[in-house]
């Protein structure tokens, strides 16, 4: 902590000169005039990254963290500012300022993610600068920017990439214009076998990869004073995806391997997507934007999660139900003989092929099916009026879950050759689940005032949510069982920051802001409700931009009620419910830094000069997040109070340096996560500190005779690191090793 502090107070005073102009925008506006934390990732950065995995794409942004899972990027669990990553629930996403889910009211848990590797580009916001997207604001907002339509003439690219265990990328997309039409149509294919080893046996599924297609079509029509667009967009996934991890002892011999229980776990994804916008010009101050919207996805997928076992070990007394969500992994797999004293014991011993399965045991893999849904419109109003730029939204949308996990089970037994055999299966015709609607209105007024050397905003948010949820659980009274359950709450949040700019491309900021998650109708299944999270949130901060460098540091204070937990397998719960519960009083507390060279060891006389020569030039990018995410109130569920909130780390840091010149590039970057505690009731579940380092390098084959073509190479985890990314019910599972990628793109 001591020398991060002396490294930061080194670069502010002395790295920055003074005749530099600004770098990046975010929604048209200069990001030296917002308020509060905002980052920009284009189109050219995301392609010389080559990566598709949005958690190594915002991984260098400061206060953005994540929780790996699968080590493949398909589902994202994305914190800011000492949020809970579980699921992004804490954060509020969107593409092309449609919200993302895909039931963001009815069911916060993003299960599906806008493809990172066909994106144009990406915005992040954090505090006050967020207060114009909802309903998420306690954290901050990302916002994917999907192909846009050319302007003039046409544009096109094409990407094949090959990799380890036969990874193959193909992306390509093409659009052009024809008088007032333009358009553009974008396909994304990903296959990949999968990193992990899973125990062969006859007629199991030794595939732990995944297909993901992704498609989108965009058409768009300008008139002298308004445009026309409609944007669909389809993307399917086929994922081995498996919750059940490895016991410690297990881990340690080989963090690759999967048990064979889990070889037939599969999980199948559809998103379909559609977005009518109009846009037109009211005057020459004022325009007007609106899109209406609709989604859907369906996702199905067939886990293990359930065991019938003897106590004694063999078939003469009744059978114990084992959830394997209920299993202590460092407990109860270490003592797998004390059988009779504790059925979670046996079944672990049976799972990891420890303990031979007797005759009417068995093993149960159920369909998670569940379709999720929504629509509504966005209104977006701008009008300029002397020194006021005021902008006006207002959204209605409807979103739902249809939870079905059960109609259909299979049960099978597992030999000690590893083999799984199919016993038996249900079909149920009865409606097992429930069923969760959601009704929200949301208004927002933001007005940035100019004065002299200063631009100030005020900004409100007003939400409005209603829920319905209809219980057809068994597990719930039967006079329970059927009945609608209701719940409803609103929030309005204000937002105040201002902006003085210091001249040389310099300025201070200071910001307050509320933020609001809404509760949702998941709770104790008496009461059936929550209070929403809210939040008081405190930022200060100075930026530096100019042509060679940028650098900023932040500070930042959120006060925390009613805070919010979801229980899911990945919170550490023993169930799937999603019920939130509130979990009192929270704070946050922390620093950001960012600093950014486009040429290290650049003359001070060369600052601010243009990088047009063919000289090697070293681009250096150090980020720092230092936090305190603690809560402050014990409650039932085990919370401790001063117990530091689920999965967020203390400290990160992020280094890369290159070298590139205008025919090659190539960088070396190196990330640091703290240790993570996997729940806010235990210090000694926790996820263990880790660096890994990445490598990229690209050439331009231009003097080749081939324009726009690109070779590159990357190896992510360039040391082929192994750690335990994920700690938590279904036991210890590992980061991704070492991946070599290599191929060509082309832009046309």
């Amino acid at each position: 902590m001591k020398k991060t502090a002396i490294l930061i107070a080194f670069l502010s005073s002395n790295a920055i000169a003074d005749d530099l102009a600004p770098l990046s925008i975010f929604g048209g506006q200069q990001i030296s005039e917002i308020a509060g934390s905002a980052s920009y990732i284009g189109d050219d950065e995301l392609k010389k990254s080559g990566y598709t995995d949005t958690e190594r794409i915002v991984g260098r942004v400061p206060g953005v963290y994540s929780q790996t899972e699968d080590g493949l990027g398909l589902r994202t669990n994305i914190g800011m500012r000492g949020a809970n990553p579980n699921r992004t629930t804490k954060i509020n996403i969107t593409e092309d300022g449609i919200l993302q889910g895909p039931a963001v009211y009815s069911n916060p848990s993003m299960y599906f993610y806008p493809d990172a590797g066909d994106a144009e580009g990406i915005e992040i916001l954090k505090g006050a600068a967020a207060i114009g997207n909802g309903p998420r604001t306690t954290s901050g907002a990302i916002n994917y920017l999907s192909r846009s339509t050319p302007t003039e003439g046409s544009k096109g690219h094409f990407n094949q990439t090959f990799g380890d265990e036969s990874y193959l990328r193909n992306h390509f997309y093409y659009g052009d214009t024809m008088g007032n039409l333009s358009y553009v149509f974008e396909t994304h294919k990903t296959n990949y076998d999968g990193h992990k080893e899973i125990d062969a046996g006859a007629g199991n599924d030794t595939n732990s990869g995944f297909r993901k297609n992704s498609d989108l079509f965009k058409i768009r029509y300008t008139m002298p004073n308004s445009f026309m667009e409609l944007s669909s967009q389809n993307t399917s996934e086929t994922s081995h995806a498996s919750y059940i991890g490895l016991t410690r002892a297990d881990f340690a011999d080989n963090p690759y391997r999967r048990y064979a229980a889990s070889s037939k776990d599969k999980m199948d994804n559809d998103y379909h997507r559609y977005i009518f916008t109009y846009g037109m010009d009211l005057s020459p101050t004022s325009s007007f934007v609106g899109k209406i919207y609709k989604a859907k996805y369906s996702r199905n997928w067939k886990k293990v999660g359930e065991m019938n076992v003897y106590l004694d070990g063999n078939n003469t007394n009744a059978l114990s139900k084992v959830k394997l969500s209920a299993i202590d992994w460092a407990g109860d797999c270490a003592n797998d003989t004390d059988t009779e004293a504790k059925p979670e014991a046996r079944a672990c011993g049976i799972l990891t092929n420890g303990t031979a399965m007797v005759s009417g045991e068995k093993i149960k893999r159920s369909l998670g099916h569940r379709d999720y849904g929504m629509y509504g419109y966005d209104l977006r109003y701008n009008t300029v009026m002397g020194a006021h730029d005021i902008t006006v939204g207002y959204r209605s949308h409807r979103d739902y879950r249809d939870r079905n996990d059960s109609s259909v089970s299979e049960y099978y037994s597992l030999g000690t050759n590893n083999t799984m055999t199919l016993i038996s299966s249900d079909y149920i015709t009865d409606h097992l689940g429930n069923d969760d609607f959601a009704s929200a209105e949301s208004f927002s007024l933001i007005d940035k005032i100019s004065h002299g050397n200063f631009t100030t905003t005020l900004g409100m948010r007003y939400e409005d949510v209603e829920y319905w949820e209809y219980y057809w659980d068994n597990d719930i009274a039967a006079s329970a069982a059927g009945v609608a359950q209701t719940n409803s709450n609103s929030e309005t949040m204000i937002a105040a920051s201002t902006v003085y700019d210091m001249g040389n491309g310099k300025s201070t900021f200071a910001a307050f802001n509320q933020g609001y998650m809404p509760s949702g109708n998941h709770g104790d299944e008496t009461v059936k409700s929550t209070e929403p999270e809210k939040s008081d949130s405190y930022e200060i901060g100075y930026r530096s931009y100019g042509a060679n460098s940028q650098m900023e540091i932040i500070g930042f204070y959120i006060d925390y009620e009613n805070l919010l937990e979801v229980c899911n397998i990945g919170a550490g719960c023993a169930d799937s419910s999603q019920n939130q519960n509130n979990a009192g009083e929270a704070h946050v507390q922390g620093i950001e830094f960012l600093y950014k060279v486009n040429n290290l060891f650049a003359a001070p006389q060369m600052k601010g000069a243009a990088n047009t020569g063919s000289g090697i030039r070293y681009p250096m990018i150090i980020a720092v997040t230092l936090q305190e995410a603690e809560h402050d109130t014990a409650t039932d569920s085990g919370i401790q109070d001063g117990a530091r909130i689920a999965y967020t780390p203390e400290e990160i840091y992020y280094v890369s340096i290159g070298a590139e010149t205008n025919s090659w590039d190539m960088q070396l970057s190196a990330k640091y996560n703290d240790e993570v505690y996997n729940k806010g009731s235990s210090t000694s579940d926790k996820t263990e500190s880790a660096v890994i380092y990445d490598f990229r390098s690209g050439m331009s084959l231009d003097s080749m005779g081939y324009a726009g073509a690109r070779a590159f190479l990357n190896i992510d985890n360039l040391f082929d690191k192994e750690y335990i990314a994920s700690a938590h019910n279904y036991g210890f599972r590992a980061n991704k090793p070492q991946t070599v990628m290599a191929g060509l793109s082309f832009d046309f």
